[in-house]
């Protein structure tokens, strides 16, 4: 609003301002042209400090003035070099210049844009323990921008910042905590606020430390349910280093190992579908779990197809035969969902509010891609064209020597999170509902 009242005031000046004399006494019949007549002018300028001018004709003797001390105006013969300082505002600004003679003046007006800043790199970074430099790079035209950390308590994260003139460069220190640490960084503009979150750390922060595999389990979920806490589940286990790039999840309570593929780049741990994670033996029988995922929304689908079915078959609409085929089909579909070539990716960060680092598992574009290659899938109802493999999922099977049989679901978690306490007033579900 202040911008459009500053561009309507300047086109009243501009309207009003016009060569004027002073010399109107009382009963002249006549109006004397203004001696002072401007050739040309260049007094609109850009937020930046710099220099214009006006060339005019007037008998010797003439002065010129600047209404606002931003400006400044020097006669030199017949020019004026008008001189603007930087304007930082956001909001133009405008001032008069008055060049007069004798009684005559004329006034000109003097606009200079508002500041114009733009952050251009990226807001969430993620580094390596080690020391190491960060360019944040913006453009400026009159800004005077300022970088500086959101909390004061992350002071050590930070050695210095310099400021470039078309980026910042921020020194970072090591991270010697022995956990992932975030921190933010303000890039700070008049009003104007740019937040660049960056993540520090490395996959020895993540060896020996107890995390939790935590979600909802919708199979708990009842027409009774009125909690959603009462869904809680969650794996507690111990990541082991297998390689540089591969995580172990040893879970001693539920017995289950799961492998987490680390991407140091992201600081993501990224689990995939089709593996054993659990070999059981009971009552002298043998069961296998193997991890899947699913977009509930399909998930929906395929029990709504079950339950026809099923009614179907139970009312003599269906043979048995044909049944046995769409069971089969069924298999081949839960198969479909337990593919290597799904995954759910988390991206690690220290929550200082929750008191944990942690992760929501979450798809990719890769998983998308491969379901939306199963046309088949679309002909039966699944809306594959908006695949988010959201649901973490465990498949029970039977195993009879080298076959495996599915034998259930038992576990469809949904959201799904990793988080790492680092005090007993961690907030799992507080960071879990802000995702």
């Amino acid at each position: 609003m202040k911008k459009i009242f500053n561009i309507c005031l300047l086109l009243a000046v501009i309207a009003g301002f016009v060569a004027c004399s002073d010399d109107n006494d009382a009963g002249s019949n006549y109006l004397r042209e203004n001696p002072v007549q401007v050739v040309n002018s260049k007094l609109t300028f850009t937020a930046a400090a710099q220099k214009g001018g006006v060339k005019f004709t007037a008998p010797a003797g003439s002065t010129v003035s600047v209404s606002d001390s931003w400006a400044t105006a020097q006669l030199q013969n017949d020019s004026i070099v008008v001189s603007v300082t930087n304007n930082p505002a956001i909001d133009s600004r405008s001032a008069v210049l008055t060049i007069k003679n004798g009684k005559d003046s004329t006034n000109l007006p003097i606009l200079q844009a508002g500041a114009i800043f733009k952050y251009k790199g990226a807001k969430n970074i993620v580094v390596s323990d080690n020391d190491t430099t960060l360019t944040l790079p913006y453009s400026k035209v009159g800004a005077e921008p300022a970088l500086v950390l959101a909390d004061s308590a992350d002071a050590s994260a930070v050695s210095s910042v310099e400021n470039k003139d078309s980026a910042f460069v921020a020194h970072i220190n090591a991270n010697s905590t022995g956990e992932v640490r975030t921190f933010l960084l303000v890039l700070k503009n008049q009003e104007q606020r740019d937040t660049i979150t960056v993540t520090q750390g490395s996959i020895d922060d993540f060896v020996g430390k107890t995390y939790s595999l935590y979600g909802y389990d919708l199979l708990k979920m009842t027409s009774s349910t009125t909690d959603i806490n009462s869904l809680v589940t969650q794996f507690v286990g111990t990541f082991e280093k297998v390689s540089d790039t591969k995580l172990s999840f040893v879970s001693n309570d539920t017995g289950m190992t799961m492998l987490f593929y680390f991407d140091p780049a992201k600081l993501s741990l990224t689990l995939k579908g089709g593996e054993y994670i659990l070999t059981q033996t009971k009552n002298n029988t043998s069961y296998r779990y193997r991890t899947a995922f699913w977009d509930i929304k399909h998930y929906a689908v395929l029990m709504n197809l079950i339950q026809q079915q099923t009614a179907a078959h139970n009312a003599g609409k269906v043979s048995d035969d044909d049944f046995a085929k769409f069971q089969s089909m069924v298999t081949a579909i839960y198969d479909i969902y337990a593919s290597p070539n799904l995954s759910m990716t988390a991206r690690m960060t220290y929550s200082k509010e929750d008191s944990m680092v942690a992760g929501l598992l979450e798809s990719n574009a890769a998983s998308a891609a491969y379901i939306q290659s199963y046309k088949a899938l679309g002909n039966l109802g699944f809306p594959i064209s908006s695949f988010n493999g959201n649901a973490l999922t465990i498949y029970k099977y039977v195993q009879q020597g080298s076959k495996l049989t599915l034998n259930n679901v038992s576990y469809i978690l949904q959201p799904v999170m990793l988080f790492h306490r680092l005090s007993a007033s961690a907030k799992p579900a507080a960071f879990m509902k802000k995702r």
